[in-house]
C-alpha cells in the first residue's frame, strides 16, 4: 500500500476490525469482534423481549436505539468481512492511482487525502463525546442502571459488581460508536479519491488543447479513456461493497429516528427530562449524521460522474480531427451512465432520499406525540 493513499487513523481503524489487506492477525481480530458483537447483542436482544409489553416505553425505546445501532455495526462488518477481496482491489486501485500520478495531479489526491482524514478524525471524536455524555448520564443517575440495557444472568446492580459492568460497557460502546465513525470516515474517503481521480480526468480534458498539434493526440485520447474506464469500475466495486450497508443504513436509521424522537418527545413531561435528552439528543444527531454522509456521499459521486461528461462536452474536441474526435463521443456517452451508490439496488443515494428519510421520520415523531398526548390527557 502506498504511504499517503489512506489516512493514519483510517487505517489503524481497519487493521484493528481486521480488514486491512494481508494484516497478519486480521482473522484473530475478526474471530474477537464477532464473539463480543454476539455476546454483546445476544443480552441486548433478551431484554428488549422481556420488556416489550413494559409500562415504562421511553425506557424501552431508549434500549432499542442503542440495540439498532450495534446490530447495525454488526452487519456492517459482516458484509465488509464477506466483501474483503473487492474491497482490496479497491486499495490496490487506490495505490496505484498514487503511483501513476504526476506531481501536479499528486496535489489534488494529497488534499483530498488530508480532507479524509479530517473528516474521520472529527467523526470519530463526535461518535465518541456521544458515548461519554450518554453514559455520564446513565452513571449518575440516581438509580443504578447499567450503560447499556442488557438482561444478565446475575443481579448487576450490587457493588462492585455494578462498577464493573459499568465501565466494561462503557469501553465497549466506546469502541463501537468509534468504529460506526470510522466507517464514515472510510466512504468519505473512497467518495474523495473518486472525486479526486474526476478532477484531474477533466483537468486533462482542458489541457487537451496544449496536445492537439503533437503525435500523441491518440495517445492521451486514449488514456483519457482509460482512465474514465477506472473510475467506473472503481465506483462499481464502491457500488457492490457499500450497496446492502446503505440499505441496512436506512432501515435502522429510520428506526432509530422514530424511537428517538418518541424518547426526546416524552422527555418534556417526565422528571427526568434533562437526563433523557443529554443521552437521547446527541444520539439522535449522529443517527442524521450517519445518513447525511451516506447520501452526500452519493450525490457527491453522481456529481463528478456528469462534471467528466460536461468537461468533454465543453472542451475543443470540434478542432480535432474527425477520427480524433471520436474518442470525445465514446466519453461522452459513457458519462452518461450515472455513478451512485444505491440502497440496495432499489434507490439511488442523493440528498433527495436524504431529505425523504428526514420526511418519513418526522412525520412518525409527529404521529407519536400525538399519541403520547392523547395517552397523557387521559
Amino acid at each position: 500500500m502506498g504511504t499517503y493513499s489512506i489516512s493514519t487513523p483510517i487505517e489503524f481503524g481497519l487493521r484493528l476490525i481486521g480488514l486491512w489487506p494481508s494484516y497478519t492477525y486480521a482473522m484473530i481480530h475478526r474471530v474477537v469482534w464477532m464473539l463480543n458483537m454476539i455476546f454483546v447483542l445476544y443480552f441486548e436482544y433478551v431484554y428488549v423481549m422481556r420488556h416489550i409489553r413494559t409500562d415504562e416505553l421511553p425506557d424501552l425505546m431508549d434500549s432499542l436505539t442503542i440495540t439498532l445501532s450495534n446490530s447495525l455495526l454488526f452487519f456492517k462488518l459482516i458484509i465488509l468481512w464477506s466483501n474483503d477481496r473487492v474491497f482490496g482491489n479497491i486499495l490496490t486501485m487506490i495505490t496505484e492511482d498514487w503511483n501513476n500520478r504526476e506531481t501536479k495531479n499528486r496535489e489534488i489526491l494529497t488534499g483530498k487525502v488530508i480532507l479524509s482524514q479530517r473528516f474521520a478524525t472529527y467523526a470519530i471524536f463526535l461518535y465518541s463525546t456521544t458515548v461519554i455524555l450518554f453514559s455520564t448520564s446513565v452513571i449518575f443517575a440516581p438509580e443504578r442502571v447499567p450503560v447499556l440495557k442488557m438482561e444478565l444472568p446475575f443481579d448487576a446492580t450490587r457493588s462492585p459488581l455494578y462498577e464493573f459492568i459499568s465501565i466494561l460497557q462503557f469501553f465497549y460502546e466506546l469502541i463501537f460508536a468509534s468504529t460506526s465513525g470510522l466507517l464514515n470516515g472510510l466512504i468519505v474517503t473512497l467518495m474523495l479519491h473518486v472525486g479526486g481521480q474526476a478532477e484531474i480526468m477533466c483537468r486533462k480534458l482542458e489541457d487537451i488543447k496544449f496536445e492537439m498539434k503533437s503525435r500523441s493526440c491518440k495517445d492521451t485520447l486514449s488514456s483519457l479513456i482509460d482512465d474514465h474506464e477506472r473510475i467506473i469500475v472503481f465506483s462499481t466495486n464502491i457500488e457492490n461493497l457499500f450497496s446492502y450497508i446503505a440499505l441496512l443504513q436506512f432501515l435502522t436509521n429510520t428506526l432509530a429516528i422514530c424511537f428517538s424522537g418518541f424518547a426526546i418527545i416524552t422527555s418534556f413531561d417526565s422528571d427526568q427530562g434533562s437526563v433523557i435528552l443529554a443521552k437521547t439528543l446527541p444520539y439522535y444527531t449522529v443517527v442524521n449524521l450517519e445518513a447525511f454522509v451516506l447520501c452526500f456521499a452519493g450525490e457527491y459521486l453522481t456529481s463528478k460522474g456528469q462534471a467528466i461528461g460536461e468537461a468533454a462536452y465543453t472542451s475543443t474536441w470540434y478542432e480535432l480531427k474527425p477520427n480524433e474526435s471520436r474518442y470525445f463521443l465514446l466519453l461522452i456517452l459513457r458519462s452518461q451512465r450515472r455513478l451512485t451508490i444505491t440502497v440496495g439496488k432499489f434507490m439511488d443515494l442523493s440528498l433527495e432520499g436524504f431529505a425523504s428519510v428526514r420526511v418519513f421520520g418526522k412525520k412518525e415523531i409527529d404521529k407519536n406525540e400525538r399519541k403520547s398526548a392523547f395517552t397523557y390527557h387521559d
